[in-house]
């Protein structure tokens, strides 16, 4: 019997490159390649044969297969992304005699390397939770042993009884002041000059719906159990639309040894409607505190997919950050004012009272580094 080819991801439109030698260990880049003259063009096809994942390249019109590209691992030696895009990738294709070729793979749009990026990490950890299922399956797991002993016997009591066992009265309810029967309870007072700024703008936040409420607890359980490299994210305990986060400096990158803190703010309706995503730490790369344009942002609602949780927009923005492509909330910047603004990024953390609340453990360390 064949084993079962299940589908993850079909893209129409896919981009084949023929690459030059990797000319360091840094990593390949896109902008080596000749982009504007891809050696193929076709449909991508992501299907998952028990636990092997398969890339599949097939002709747009006739679905003739044209190569594939088998996955065990991600990341891994069959798939690496390029230093310099998220939309490219190169993997390594593989015919049934085992010879192998390395090619250049690219998205026309970003929203689409998102997309692979995802199921590509949703199926490994899939996996991976399907595996310790598996082995806690195994364990033997002690019997609980819940029957009554011989002579054991239980009570219960029903309302409340004194040492005799009486009933005991109940006790009155307070009766309003004579006259004052009519007499309206003042409300408190408006905040002061000396409110927190936050906190009055947490208490005016807009009612999220219980569908937002149940998804956003769910990523953030995911992010606790399965946590991203290099990135950090909690939700305001008084707002549960208002998250914030810390990105750590790709290494390689400008931005090494640097810590960016931001915030995502998402609508009430989510996750039908994508989040407003800002970074705060001066960083070269984005507008400090200013609404950033992204396919996965709140600028482009017609590309937004309901099923892209909170990790991958996490993730989506760290790989935008590390390109040079320009948008709305963008700006230009050398290589060594973003390496000057990574080494100051510390300092204004710990000025930041937003960042030490909401990340104690990190301001503490950052504190120690100072110290040093």
């Amino acid at each position: 019997m064949d084993d079962y080819e299940s589908v993850c991801l079909v893209k129409p439109e896919i981009f084949i490159y023929r690459i030059p030698p990797q000319a360091s260990n840094k990593g390949h880049k896109a902008a080596d390649w000749k982009l504007d003259e891809p050696n193929w063009t076709g449909r991508l096809k992501l299907v998952s044969i028990n636990k092997l994942l398969v890339i599949k390249l097939e002709d747009k019109e006739s679905g003739n297969l044209y190569a594939k590209c088998p996955i065990e691992q991600y990341p891994g030696p069959a798939i690496e992304t390029v230093t310099d895009s998220s939309r490219y990738f190169v993997i390594r294709l593989k015919n049934d005699s085992g010879q192998t070729a390395f090619v250049g793979l690219g998205f026309a749009d970003r929203s689409d390397s998102f997309d692979f990026n995802v199921a590509l990490q949703d199926h490994f950890k899939y996996l991976e939770k399907d595996e310790q299922l598996q082995k806690s399956a195994e364990k033997p797991q002690p019997q609980l042993d819940l029957a009554f002993k011989e002579g054991q016997t239980i009570s219960i009591n029903i309302g409340k009884k004194d040492k005799s066992g009486n009933p005991l009265a109940a006790k009155p309810r307070p009766q309003a002041a004579s006259g004052d029967a009519n007499i309206v309870p003042l409300l408190p007072p408006p905040p002061g000059p000396s409110m927190n700024q936050s906190r009055v703008r947490e208490m005016s936040a807009p009612e999220p719906t219980q569908t937002a409420i149940r998804r956003l607890k769910r990523d953030l359980e995911k992010l606790q159990e399965e946590p991203i490299d290099g990135i950090t994210a909690m939700a305001l305990d008084t707002n549960i639309l208002e998250w914030h986060y810390v990105i750590c400096g790709t290494a390689d990158t400008p931005y090494e040894g640097g810590l960016y803190h931001g915030k995502l703010v998402f609508p009430p309706d989510f996750p039908w409607k994508p989040p407003s995503i800002y970074m705060m730490t001066p960083n070269g790369r984005f507008i400090p505190n200013y609404r950033l344009c992204l396919t996965i942002s709140d600028y482009h609602p017609e590309t937004w997919n309901p099923g892209w949780t909170v990790s991958a927009i996490l993730v989506g923005l760290h790989s935008f950050m590390n390109e040079d492509s320009i948008a709305t909330g963008c700006t230009t910047s050398t290589d060594q004012q973003k390496r000057q603004l990574a080494q100051d990024s510390i300092h204004y953390n710990l000025r930041d009272l937003e960042f030490c609340r909401c990340f104690p453990e990190w301001a503490e360390e950052l504190r120690k580094t100072v110290g040093k």
